[in-house]
């Protein structure tokens, strides 16, 4: 149905997700409501992320009126259902439950048939936890749906963390769930990552002149540029640290040790032995020395 503002809909959602929560306090008897007090504000975003679910979760939801789900990170959605309530670390117009980006969740374990989460978990600092929090709160049985990018430039509010390979998106869930579908989206294919990087690669060319002459080569001139050539150095010294950094092909980083308490060893059950030096490797030393 599309977002109404009724305040008897809004009542009659939370009634059916009032069990799915710990203890409410008495004057809590309608969404939206929040669970804590730091919140993230949305004047802050770029702009406020604000699309449909996802064909499979919007689906899996139509099908199963009588059980309950949630759209974590839903942003503004232009449709809700009676039986999905949107969760989000910042009070949209569509939000009925507000939390704080720790990554926990304030539903009782085991009290939701499914979850969906779509271009968030880049967006989480341990997401690692949020994915164990879905285990925890989705019943046996119940299904997750998750969208989560992995060449996309550095984007979103209040800060990009992790992307994932599909294998790293696999291994995230696999341990509580059974994988039954794990693919590339008609929304997430490579003409996604090219355009979006070379317009924003394009864009970010601060000198006219030379935007507009790499706005004139070919996809093959480029691709046969190679990196850090005196080409690419010309553009780049045109470009903001903060647009390298968004497109950045790696980052690095040194560190000091500090102060705080690290944890515990672990045990990793093996003992040490001597490699004996493989034939090809003695052989070869003879022949040449080294």
């Amino acid at each position: 149905m599309a977002w109404s503002a009724d305040d008897d809909l809004k009542r009659r959602r939370f009634e059916r997700f009032r069990d799915c929560f710990g203890e409410l306090p008495a004057d809590v008897h309608s969404f939206p409501i929040a669970f804590g007090s730091r919140f993230e504000n949305p004047s802050s975003y770029d702009s406020e992320p604000a699309n449909p679910a996802p064909g499979p979760f919007a689906q899996e939801v139509a099908a199963n009126p009588g059980k309950l789900y949630a759209d974590v990170g839903a942003g503004l959605r232009d449709v809700v259902f009676e039986n999905c309530i949107n969760v989000e670390v910042y009070p949209s117009l569509t939000t009925d439950v507000v939390i704080e980006s720790s990554n926990l969740l304030p539903f009782k374990s085991a009290s939701l048939d499914g979850i969906g989460c779509f271009a968030v978990l880049e967006h989480v600092t341990e997401p690692w936890v949020l994915a164990a929090e879905f285990a925890r709160v989705v019943k046996p049985g119940g299904t997750i749906v998750i969208d989560w990018p992995f060449l996309q430039p550095v984007h979103g509010y209040p800060s990009h963390y992790y992307n994932a390979t599909r294998e790293g998106l696999r291994t995230m869930f696999a341990t509580h769930f059974d994988i039954t579908h794990l693919s590339t989206g008609g929304h997430q294919g490579p003409d996604f990552t090219v355009q979006w990087v070379l317009a924003w690669f394009l864009a970010s060319i601060e000198d006219r002149a030379l935007r507009k002459e790499f706005a004139n080569k070919t996809v093959g001139e480029i691709a046969k540029e190679m990196p850090q050539s005196a080409y690419w150095q010309k553009l780049l010294r045109t470009m903001s640290d903060r647009n390298i950094e968004a497109l950045s092909c790696g980052n690095g980083l040194v560190a000091t040790r500090n102060d705080a308490p690290a944890g515990a060893p672990r045990k990793h059950g093996a003992t040490a032995r001597a490699i004996e030096t493989p034939r090809w490797q003695r052989w070869w030393r003879r022949r040449f020395g080294f």
